[in-house]
């Protein structure tokens, strides 16, 4: 919807935690309306062989990104849980059909490796790893840092033993220069025997998870170069719809450029239904 704005180099998407259990709608928009290039990582091997492999702009490993050591992948009933962290049950429990979910039902090795290790830039990470987050951003704070986006699940109140909270990982991130944008999904759960609308899978106020998006502050990204600003723009468009902040961004980058897509990017604006996320 914006082709006159593109990026002069691909925009480097980098999934960790790949399995296609969850949709990502964020990056498949990125990734079909931009030149983007994807490399992804999915340590289950029964969820990686269900990934695209058919594309030459997507690469997928069969290994976890962590501390680069061999850790035991704790496979669930409810593969979406899986993690190399054990459930916490003494919390889960409270909540409609974890505790069957939960269950771990297979224990695999698997290879690690730190993130600093992997040789590819990034762009937009997206870390979805049931409770590793923090260990994935302790080793691999050198690559995080260049990055333009972040974008990762985390819980307020931890869902498995010794995951970090959702502050402890957001203060991680603030260390390496990030500042917590959005909620790309709020997800509410009920406690038992509370159920709202009949539904079990909702909630009415209690945080059980969020995906938080964050970008460098606001002086960093006067200092982006073109090429930065225009990925920037692209993905905070297509991924997150935040149009207000792209507003911003095609008006500094036309400072840099001396054009004026502003014009052109608030009349395609005009025929957009924005709605308020939460």
């Amino acid at each position: 919807m914006i082709n006159f704005i593109q990026s002069e180099t691909p925009i480097q998407i980098c999934d960790i935690g790949a399995s296609p259990i969850d949709k990502t709608d964020f990056i498949d928009e990125l990734f079909i309306n931009t030149n983007s290039k994807l490399i992804g990582f999915e340590p289950n091997n029964h969820e990686f062989q269900k990934l695209d492999k058919n594309n030459p702009k997507k690469k997928y490993y069969n290994f976890g990104i962590g501390d680069g050591t061999e850790k035991i992948l704790n496979v669930c009933k409810a593969v979406g849980m899986s993690s190399f962290l054990k459930p916490d049950l003494d919390y889960l429990k409270n909540f409609h059909g974890f505790e069957e979910w939960s269950k771990i039902i297979n224990k695999i090795k698997v290879k690690t490796k730190k993130l600093t290790d992997i040789k590819d830039d990034i762009d937009f990470l997206k870390i979805d790893v049931q409770g590793y987050e923090s260990e994935i951003i302790n080793h691999g704070g050198d690559k995080i840092k260049n990055c333009l986006v972040v974008q990762l699940e985390t819980s307020p109140t931890p869902l498995y033993k010794k995951e970090k909270t959702f502050a402890s990982t957001i203060i991680q991130l603030e260390k390496l220069g990030f500042s917590l944008h959005m909620f790309n999904r709020v997800n509410t759960r009920s406690f038992k025997p509370t159920i709202i609308s009949k539904n079990p899978y909702i909630g009415l106020h209690h945080l059980f998870q969020l995906d938080c998006v964050l970008i460098k502050n606001l002086k960093k990204i006067e200092s982006y170069n073109t090429n930065n600003l225009k990925k920037l723009i692209l993905i905070l468009f297509h991924s997150f719809k935040s149009y207000d902040l792209v507003d911003y961004l095609v008006r500094l980058l036309d400072k840099k450029t001396n054009e004026k897509n502003i014009d052109k990017f608030r009349k395609i604006l005009s025929k957009i239904k924005i709605e308020k996320k939460y």
